[in-house]
């Protein structure tokens, strides 16, 4: 886990605002989170691409569609690194 990396992806505020939504919601397809954006799809796949990449979301193939959740587990480690490196 890079702590650096997923800060920066968390810094942006369409980035953290696509995990707050799939927080609230669970598990959505593209489009449907498209849906929360005046936000073109291309630029919707390049900040869930960074949110991918860093570990933060998974994505699954569902037919045609793909469906976004949130990895938790990395997520609440991320936050407890986090706490830690703050606090030393």
């Amino acid at each position: 886990m890079d702590l650096l990396k997923i800060s920066k992806a968390l810094a942006d505020a369409t980035r953290f605002k696509i995990l707050k939504i799939l927080m609230a919601k669970g598990e959505i397809s593209c489009s449907e989170l498209e849906g929360h954006f005046t936000l073109s799809q291309p630029t919707i796949s390049h900040h869930s691409k960074i949110l991918f990449d860093c570990g933060l979301i998974h994505a699954k193939k569902d037919g045609q569609h793909s469906l976004l959740s949130v990895n938790k587990k990395l997520l609440e480690k991320y936050l407890t690194s986090l706490k830690e490196e703050l606090v030393k």
